[in-house]
């Protein structure tokens, strides 16, 4: 049977048992048995109504954590592409460190080889920046 009819077929139930109580006569065995068929009939509804309610919660609780999942997921993404990024940057900067004093020290060498060929050090500019150029820490 269909969950709604069963709804329904209950709802019929405690209407008829509610008609029912008006005829039975006060104070009767009939009528305190059929209250308390009445009052089982509306325990047997709001058990039903409970456990409706439940799985409802149950469900919206599930999507709730599917999308914060989700979420978490697309940050997780964008925190990873954003590490990626800066890793390159890094090494792009490590690599610039690297090769800029490299470039200036070759341009200065090969200025100051050319003015030098005579084979002395003859200059002082050159002879105090040939002493830097050497890649030792001081």
């Amino acid at each position: 049977m269909d969950e709604n009819s069963i709804k329904d077929l209950l709802s019929e139930e405690i209407a008829e048992e509610i008609q029912a109580l008006s005829t039975l006569e006060a104070g009767s065995k009939e009528k305190s048995t059929a209250i308390e068929d009445l009052t089982k009939l509306y325990k047997l509804r709001i058990e039903e109504n409970k456990s409706e309610w439940e799985a409802d919660e149950k469900y919206n609780r599930r999507v709730m954590e599917d999308e914060a999942n989700t979420r978490d997921d697309e940050l997780k993404q964008v925190q990873i592409a954003e590490q990626v990024k800066d890793r390159y940057f890094r090494l792009g900067i490590a690599a610039a460190e690297l090769m800029i004093p490299l470039m200036f020290y070759g341009i200065w060498m090969k200025k100051g080889f050319k003015f030098e060929e005579t084979g002395t050090y003859t200059s002082t500019t050159f002879r105090g920046l040939f002493n830097r150029f050497k890649p030792t820490k001081k």
